[in-house]
């Protein structure tokens, strides 16, 4: 068809014989007017073209020339791999065998770059059609196609999102299991081991107070630090129980009084120690929002520290304070005036068993700041400290929740 004249897409060789590019549905054929079939063309919102017998273009509408990357009249006469030799294969293929057969095709997927996009490789969706004369002769081939690159890449990331998910239930699941074999460890070691331990320092105790006088030093001494040892390892397992209760569970939210739970702490922890002079300031009305069960083992943890680091001091004083951030956030504090610590440690006293350089009447679970991390994380808040050394120590906290407690 080489050399023919083009008129809006359609090649034009004079004869009666050129076939159209559409079997029409009924008896008379399709229609003759090329003026009508050009604008059936034009206006195709998808690619179209028609195929001779030798494979080459004889109509194709702008739609489909853009596609390409190709001016309409680059296409007429020539074939498809003389125009898009990177998805000729499989569309020749598909031409010859209709031509062959008679029948339409099936849907086929194209993926190849074209002139409009050379670096890019697209993806197209062809439907093949016979071209026959009124006895039933193929002619040529009519093509619609489609650009479906966007679509395609949508079940593709549709695809790699269940794929994900599916990966990501399976973790949850493996997950959930890591914490049951945890928690059965959890609960083997603060119950199955505590018995045990009860026994070995309740028979040291026993065996100190029974042997009396008749016990040397050395021995005395050792079965004291038989029984201390025994006592220090229930702290600890009673440390991860609190640890692991304040780790889950649901938080109910609701107002507390500050001030008035610190002194009812300090006031238990002087029933304890009736020689000891410990004043504690604190004004009326501190009030934090959040659980209240949480909150105390927090408050009880603080002031348990300041009591014991201010062991030493003939003028202890303990404080529980707050001020407001210029967000209006409260920043609670427990201040003391006891050992204090260097603010080179302030980061590592809130990890797990991260204990200070201290006599071995100071020596604790390892613990309890960290349980105190986990219940201000719990409430969306955050802890930290400052200390000077032989000076004291101030822990500070926010919780969220009180940031925006109902008024």
């Amino acid at each position: 068809m080489e050399g023919s004249p083009v008129q809006d897409g359609l090649a034009q060789d004079g004869s009666d014989n050129q076939p159209d590019p559409v079997q029409g549905p009924g008896p008379e054929g399709p229609p003759q007017d090329p003026a009508s079939l050009a604008d059936i063309y034009g206006q195709a919102p998808i690619g179209l073209c028609h195929f001779d017998l030798d494979l080459r273009y004889i109509h194709i509408n702008e739609r489909l020339a853009d596609l390409n990357g190709l001016a309409v009249n680059e296409h007429l006469g020539q074939t498809v791999g003389d125009v898009l030799p990177d998805v000729a294969p499989s569309v020749e293929e598909k031409l010859r065998q209709v031509i062959t057969t008679g029948e339409p095709s099936e849907v086929e997927t194209v993926e190849a770059p074209t002139p409009a996009q050379p670096g890019n490789g697209r993806t197209f969706r062809h439907n093949f059609y016979p071209v026959k004369s009124p006895d039933g002769t193929v002619v040529g081939v009519s093509c619609a196609v489609r650009d479906v690159t966007a679509a395609v890449a949508d079940v593709h990331n549709t695809s790699d999102l269940q794929r994900i998910e599916e990966q990501l239930a399976q973790s949850v699941a493996a997950l959930e299991l890591a914490n049951q074999e945890l928690e059965a460890f959890h609960d083997a070691l603060t119950h199955d081991l505590r018995s045990p331990l009860l026994i070995v320092t309740n028979f040291t105790h026993q065996l100190r107070e029974s042997l009396g006088d008749s016990l040397g030093e050395q021995e005395a001494d050792d079965l004291e630090r038989i029984r201390g040892a025994g006592q220090r390892m229930m702290d600890i397992m009673d440390g991860f129980r609190t640890l692991n209760d304040v780790s889950r569970g649901e938080i109910n939210g609701e107002t507390v009084d500050f001030s008035r739970m610190g002194q009812g702490i300090i006031d238990d922890l002087g029933a304890m120690a009736p020689n000891r002079e410990v004043a504690f300031e604190t004004e009326a009305g501190i009030k934090a929002f959040g659980d209240r069960t949480l909150l105390k083992t927090l408050l009880t943890h603080l002031l348990q520290n300041a009591w014991k680091y201010t062991g030493d001091r003939e003028d202890a004083w303990i404080e529980l304070g707050v001020v407001e951030d210029e967000d209006d956030v409260p920043i609670y504090h427990v201040r003391d005036n006891g050992i204090g610590f260097d603010d080179g440690d302030s980061e590592i006293i809130f990890q797990v068993f991260k204990r200070l350089e201290t006599s071995p009447e100071l020596s604790g679970s390892g613990l309890g700041l960290t349980i105190v991390e986990r219940i201000v994380r719990r409430h969306g808040g955050r802890v930290w400290a400052d200390g000077v050394p032989g000076e004291g120590a101030v822990v500070r906290f926010t919780l969220r929740s009180s940031g925006t407690e109902p008024s």
